[in-house]
Order: C-alpha cells, then structure tokens, then sequence
C-alpha cells in the first residue's frame, strides 16, 4: 500500500507514523509539498514538489505523482487544500485512490465558520453566541476569519476603539464572546462510511501561534460523545479533529472542526488511538481489527519543541 502524505511541511510525526504502518507491507509514503525543501521532505520515501493549490497546474502535478507512484491514499494535512482536492474526487475514484473526505457541502460546513456555527444550532449542539462589534456592550471579542483556507489571524479586540482601528469587514469575520474557560481538541477516528469508532480528548495546555506545545489527554466521555456525534452529522471520514471550550460552569462550547489531522494529534495516535494504522486497516478491508478500540492512556502528556533538519544539498 503506497500513501500520499499532501502539504508535509515539518509535520515529521505524522509522516513518520505511516511509514510505521505501511513499511512492513512494502509500501511507500510519498509526501508533497510547494516548497522544495521542507523538513518533512527528509523523512518521506519520496518527495515530490507541486505547485500552490491554486494553481492551474495543480491538478495535473498531483495526478502525475499519484500515478507514477501507484497512490492508494491521499492524507491531506491542511485547510487549503481540501476543495481542491474534493473537485478531484471523480479522477481518484478512477484511479482507485481513496480520498477519506466528506462532500462538497458538508466539508463547505466546516471550512466557513458562520455555516458551522448555524449547522451547530440546528443540529442542538453547543456553541457561543454571535454579537455585533457595532454595540459597544459586546465586548471583548474574539474575531476570527470566517473562511479558514483564506486568513488564519484571530484576534483579541477589547473594545469598538480597537476594533475600528483595525478596520476589519464584518462579511470576512465571525465575531463572539471572548471566553477564556478551558480549551480543547478531540481528536475523532471514523470509518469509511461515516460512523465514528473512537474520540481522544486532549486539553491544550500551552499554545504557540494557535498551535498546542504542550497537551495532555483527559477521560471526558461527554465531550468525546458529542464530538463523535458531530462527526457523525457531518459525515466525516477517517481522521478528525473538533475544538472545543469548556468549563464547569459554561459547560461545552464546540468552536470549530478540521476534516484532518491536528498538529498535536500524534498524541491521542501515541496515546491509542492508533488510527494511522486503523485507517490502512480500512483501506486493506480488514474492518474487523480497524473498528477494535484499544485502551486510552489517559494522563499522557506531549511537550512539542523545535529541532533543526541538517541536510546536504547540491549548491545551486
């Protein structure tokens, strides 16, 4: 079984977890990347460049690696990219190259958070209210872009003096109660036709640019049911991440949710969740030994840091 691993970046971990899996079946990971010189590109047993995802040239590139390499699953590994490749569903089915991503619709869902805050509401699930920066009583506010492919920027506006100042467009933002109760990710495995087999909670503990430095897993079945759930209404695939605030006297608030992995989801991977391999497992068709849940080692702690990639290039 031979993987492709798209926008592998420094995602080291993730790349290093399939190669796990698919080694001893004499399979390849193959990873792609617009920058040629990624540190994942190190890690990987092929490296392909491609162009930007909105290129015209996109489509074509991909392919050209999927066939050349006999691709029989495409992870993708971030927001921008995954319309792109949706558009591409009918070429992979072709091809017989499973792509574990919902429809057009449902992952429209997820990409715009103003529809998945209104998706949210009429399927009765928690989330925090929507306000106008225009009222003065609003805030403080934490205003994030609508659409996550385009503008990843959030910020903390304490009052309407900074938010005119910032000048932002209302139609391009969501804006709510700042909240500062606890926040979490919930990393969710489903199966190929949408029915979740297993959720890890992970409370982000230390946040660098967005992103968890250090997470520790927590046993909270409520949060890990709703999550499945939500999941489950979106019609997701394979490996799934759900944010979410919480605390004991607001309860749950679901923030956002990304049909892909996290960059700390290789500690509910470690922490048992496994689903690098379960997720070959479906592809190869063992269901039975993909749909077993193993044990959750709740406690676990991740500490995430930084380490340099020395690589001997030819000089240009």
């Amino acid at each position: 079984m031979n993987i492709l691993i798209t926008s592998i970046s420094a995602k080291i971990q993730l790349v290093k977890s399939f190669k796990e899996v698919v080694e001893p079946l004499g399979g390849v990971v193959v990873g792609t990347d617009m920058d040629e010189k990624c540190c994942a590109a190190d890690f990987v047993d092929v490296f392909a460049a491609l162009p930007p995802d909105h290129s015209i040239n996109y489509d074509a590139a991909l392919l050209d690696v999927c066939v050349r390499h006999d691709i029989d699953l495409i992870i993708p590994s971030r927001d921008s990219e995954l319309q792109r490749l949706t558009s591409l569903r009918h070429e992979f089915d072709a091809l017989n190259i499973i792509l574990p991503l919902p429809n057009a619709d449902k992952l429209e869902i997820c990409l715009d958070k103003k529809k998945f805050h209104r998706f949210c509401l009429n399927n009765g699930f928690p989330v925090l209210p929507l306000v106008d920066p225009a009222a003065d009583v609003s805030f403080p506010l934490f205003v994030r872009a609508i659409n996550t492919t385009e503008d990843k920027i959030a910020y903390q506006v304490p009052n309407l003096k900074l938010w005119e100042k910032l000048g932002l467009d209302r139609s391009h933002h969501i804006c709510q109660p700042l909240c500062t109760d606890n926040e979490y990710s919930i990393d969710v495995l489903m199966d190929m036709d949408g029915e979740p087999l297993q959720a890890v909670v992970r409370h982000r503990q230390r946040l660098v640019n967005g992103e968890s430095w250090r997470a520790q897993i927590k046993n909270m079945p409520e949060l890990e049911v709703m999550a499945m759930d939500l999941c489950k209404k979106l019609e997701l695939k394979a490996h799934n991440l759900v944010q979410a605030f919480v605390s004991e006297e607001g309860g749950i608030h679901l923030i956002e949710v990304n049909p892909r992995f996290g960059g700390c989801s290789n500690l509910s991977v470690v922490g048992g969740l496994n689903s690098p391999r379960r997720i070959v497992q479906m592809v190869q068709g063992n269901l039975e030994a993909a749909k077993r849940n193993g044990p959750i080692q709740f406690g676990l702690q991740s500490n995430r840091y930084s380490l340099d990639v020395m690589s001997r290039l030819d000089d240009d």
